[in-house]
This record gives structure tokens, C-alpha cells and sequence, in this order.
């Protein structure tokens, strides 16, 4: 089995290198990542025809060529996360090696495939798998990628991206999966998910249901061929894998407006620095890092504060670098970039920031990298929201993020930190009339992940119950803020 690394274009190097492992190759940058997605292919593949699918804020290792299912799981030691996707062969491959792997795995997604590829009843009928293996040539090889894209059109556009390996390699490889599939013993590794092409032509779709029964825990269908390249897309860059790009565009956007409507955030800043002269000692703080720092509102709170020997600015915008030129220096400096994914430097004193937490995808596995960046006496402390934030927003749209509460945040930190002050608000904004906040919302850029699409009719009908729940005085509608204040120490 051979495995290839791809890393998102953004973080892509120019260099070139290898790692060690079965028939393993790397492409791309050398920054290791927290997850990553892998993708096992089908039968006949390499990683061309998925090259162009790459998630954006995750590794994706692709695995092909099942000539030997010798699975060398070193490439993937890094990881804190894996989320796996298999399509066509490569669900039977996934099936048995993933079961002694012990890898960190967060969900299964098969696509077109069974972990019985060479059945009567769960996979191919083994007489045509023989048929296609005894006639294969380059003809062949051409009418069952025909058959396998299920049209014309999407035949010829795979042809564009197609693997080029020799039809002799791919015979060996069809070869050598009979011979495994019937010398191992079945797999009883279960899936979060099975995806069935309703039109494939290759796994007959009545016996990926049959073959399901017991082996995943949701069926999902599709009215679609073997080979779909928007089903692989969705499920290879998803839309919550894309998020963060959606979030650096709208923070984006707002750059020139945020500084005047973010009138909550800059009033968090200003608590949460005070909180901070409150609760950490006297003594000047050398090393600071200050995470999501936006525009600088916070960053300035802090220099004037606590006057650090250093400031380390990150955010996932690199345009905010321009905003907070004024105060860049020898003493201040700025990383962009995920913070999730970025290495902060090790003996920081304090890791900080303001209403940038509820945008992370895993806050928990980011509160065990501070914990060993931090120094011995170090302190992470941050205001994030609570499950009360927009509160008016989510009932109306059914959309938001997934906020957490004060309790589940320090439960979360108490295994690596002292907890040394919690504390937590709400804030209502008033408005004219609804239209007022979603223009707020827009120029402060926390629409974030937010994909509302508006009609007239779906407009007017948001204002009319918004106003109708939602208006504390005649004249005017409220929005809610609850901010979180959570200071700890490393234990």
C-alpha cells in the first residue's frame, strides 16, 4: 500500500521530501498538523484524481495500490485526530487495516464500497470481478472507467485528471486483492457512515445495502454514479473543514468597519485585561502570546499594561498584519496563521485572548498544546461566549455556533490547569430595527461560518419575528452578547 501526503496549498513549501513508511512519499510543507484526512482510494488509483479536493485546514494522506495491505501508520503518529474517508476498493482495504492501527480515529465515511468487495450478496459478483480481471487491457480499462463515471461528460472530465499507472500494474493489484480478501479473515470494523450511489455500476447498490447491515451506523443515498465527484469533494473538503476560510474572509471584509462597531469586543478587551491585573502577579511578563489578535485592540491593552519583553501577534488573517503595523517592532511580532495549527514558541508566560475561542474547532487539544508551550508558572487566560450569545439570531435562522458554557470550559482546562478566576456576563446591544444588526453583525465580521442565504420574503419575515420576540421598548429590538472570563494557571 502506498501513501502520499498532500498539504493544503495555503501551507504548501517549495521543497520536496520524503518520510519513511510503506511506499510513502510527501509532498508539500513540513509543519505537522493536529488532523489530518485519510482517504482510501480505489482500485486502478494514485492521488491525481483527488489532488484538487484538499481540505483546507487539515493534512490529506491518501492511500492507494493495494498490491499488499502493509499499513505503515508512522506518517500519521503526528495526529491527534484522523478522519477517514474510503471509496470503491478502498473501503475493503480501510476495513482491514484500520482495526489494528490505534490510530486516533474521529469518523468513517465509506463511499461506494463494501468491506466485501468479491461477494454475490455484499460486493462484486465474483464473476464479473474475474471478467474484468481476465479481459483487462487499455480498452477495457477505458469502458469500465466509462462505466464507473456513469455519463459521458464526467468520463471525459476524469480523463483529464486520470491515474497514469501501466495496466499490468494494475492487474497485479487486482490480482493480489482476490488473493487477500480470500485469505483474511472478514472485518468486523464498523463505520460511521455509508454512502450509496444509487445509479453505481460497479458495487451494485442492493448489495452495499445488504453489505451494511451490520457494518455501519448511518446509510446515506444519493441518486448518482460509482465515481462522483461531487459526493468525494463534499466529504474530502467539507463544508466544516472550509470554515476557517470562510471566517479569515468575513474578519477580512470587516477590517475597516470593526473598529467602530465591535463596541462589545473592545469592552471585553478592556475587562479582560483589567482581570488579567487583578489575578497574575506584579512582576512584568517576558513572553507573551496573544492568539485571534483581530485588529489590535486587545495587543494595545496589553503592551500598555504589561509592557512584554516580547508580543507574539497571531491571526488567521494575515491582512490583519497591516492593521496593527503601528505597533509591529523589534519587541512586537505577527504570525498568521490557524492557531490551532501553528507552534507557539515554548517558555511563554501568557497565552491570551479575547472573543476568538468559540471559533475553534478542537479548544481542547489547543488548551494541551498551551499547557506544554507554557512555562513553569505560565497562564493561559481568555474571554470567549457562552451559550446565550446571538441567542436571537440562532432562534430565528437555526444557525450558530456550538458555544460552550463556563462550567464545560473548566472542566475541560481543570486536568491541566489551576483555575485561578472564572467569570461570565450578558450584554444586550439595541438597535433601531433588525436590519441595524445583521448590518452590525456584517461590519464586525462575526457572521463567521454562517451561510444564510436571504430572499425578499425570508428578509421580511426575519424582521417581522424578530421584532415581534425580540423588542425590549417600542422603537427598538435587542441583540445578546455573553462573554466567558476564564483565567488558569499550568499546574
Amino acid at each position: 500500500m502506498k501513501l502520499k501526503r498532500l498539504y493544503p496549498p495555503q501551507k504548501s513549501v517549495n521543497s520536496l521530501h520524503s518520510e519513511t513508511g510503506t511506499g510513502c512519499e510527501v509532498a508539500g510543507c513540513p509543519t505537522l498538523r493536529k488532523e489530518a484526512l485519510l482517504f482510501f482510494a480505489g482500485w486502478g488509483m494514485d492521488e491525481t484524481p483527488f489532488m484538487h479536493n484538499l481540505p483546507p485546514n487539515k493534512d490529506l494522506i491518501i492511500c492507494y495500490d493495494y498490491r499488499s495491505l502493509d499499513f505503515d501508520s508512522t506518517l500519521l503518529s503526528t495526529y491527534d485526530g484522523i478522519y477517514v474517508v474510503a471509496w470503491s476498493m478502498g473501503v475493503w482495504a480501510a476495513s482491514q487495516v484500520l482495526p489494528d492501527s490505534n490510530l486516533p480515529l474521529k469518523q468513517s465515511i465509506a463511499i461506494n464500497g463494501t468491506p466485501f468487495p468479491i461477494d454475490d450478496m455484499g460486493g462484486i459478483p465474483p464473476a464479473i470481478f474475474e471478467g474484468t480481471l481476465n479481459n483487462l487491457n487499455e480498452a477495457t480499462l477505458q469502458k469500465f472507467r466509462r462505466r464507473m463515471c456513469g455519463s459521458g461528460s464526467a468520463f471525459q472530465a476524469f480523463l483529464e485528471i486520470a491515474p497514469q499507472r501501466p495496466v499490468e500494474e494494475l492487474k497485479e493489484e487486482l490480482v493480489a486483492i482476490g488473493r487477500q480478501y480470500s485469505e483474511l479473515p472478514p472485518s468486523t470494523f464498523v463505520w460511521n457512515k455509508a454512502i450509496i450511489g444509487e445509479s453505481d455500476h460497479i458495487f451494485p447498490p442492493k448489495n452495499q445495502e445488504q453489505a451494511w447491515q451490520k457494518y455501519c451506523n448511518e446509510i446515506q443515498r444519493y441518486d448518482g454514479a460509482h465515481y462522483d465527484e461531487k459526493i468525494l469533494k463534499e466529504n474530502l473538503a467539507p463544508a466544516a473543514a472550509s470554515s476557517k476560510l470562510l471566517i479569515a474572509q468575513r474578519f477580512t471584509k470587516a477590517i475597516g468597519t470593526y473598529p467602530h462597531e465591535a463596541r462589545v469586543q473592545q469592552q471585553i478587551a478592556r475587562k479582560m485585561c483589567s482581570l488579567l491585573q487583578q489575578h497574575l502577579p506584579a512582576h512584568s511578563l517576558r513572553r507573551v502570546v496573544e492568539f485571534g489578535c483581530g485588529t489590535g485592540t486587545y495587543s494595545r491593552l496589553l503592551l500598555r499594561s504589561f509592557r512584554p519583553e516580547h508580543l507574539l501577534l497571531n491571526d488567521l488573517c494575515e491582512e490583519m498584519r497591516h492593521s496593527c503595523r503601528d505597533i509591529l517592532n523589534e519587541r512586537v511580532s505577527f504570525l498568521p496563521g490557524d492557531a490551532e495549527a501553528l507552534d507557539f514558541p515554548h517558555g511563554t508566560e501568557l497565552i491570551t485572548s479575547c472573543s476568538v475561542l468559540q471559533w475553534f474547532e478542537h479548544p481542547d487539544a489547543f488548551f494541551r498544546k498551551c499547557e506544554n508551550i507554557l512555562n513553569a508558572q505560565g497562564y493561559i487566560a481568555f474571554s470567549t461566549f457562552g451559550k446565550e450569545n446571538m441567542k436571537e439570531i440562532r432562534q430565528l435562522t437555526g444557525q450558530g455556533l456550538a458555544y460552550r458554557s463556563r462550567e464545560e470550559l473548566t472542566a475541560s482546562l481543570s486536568a491541566l490547569y489551576d483555575i485561578v478566576h472564572t467569570e461570565e456576563e450578558v450584554i444586550s446591544l439595541n438597535f433601531n430595527n433588525p436590519m441595524e444588526v445583521l448590518y452590525h453583525l456584517k461590519q464586525t465580521g462575526v457572521t463567521g461560518t454562517c451561510n444564510q442565504s436571504w430572499t425578499r420574503s425570508k428578509l421580511n419575515l426575519f424582521c417581522q419575528e424578530y421584532e415581534r420576540l425580540f423588542s425590549p421598548g417600542k422603537g427598538s429590538v435587542s441583540l445578546t452578547y455573553h462573554p466567558i472570563y476564564i483565567i488558569a494557571k499550568k499546574r
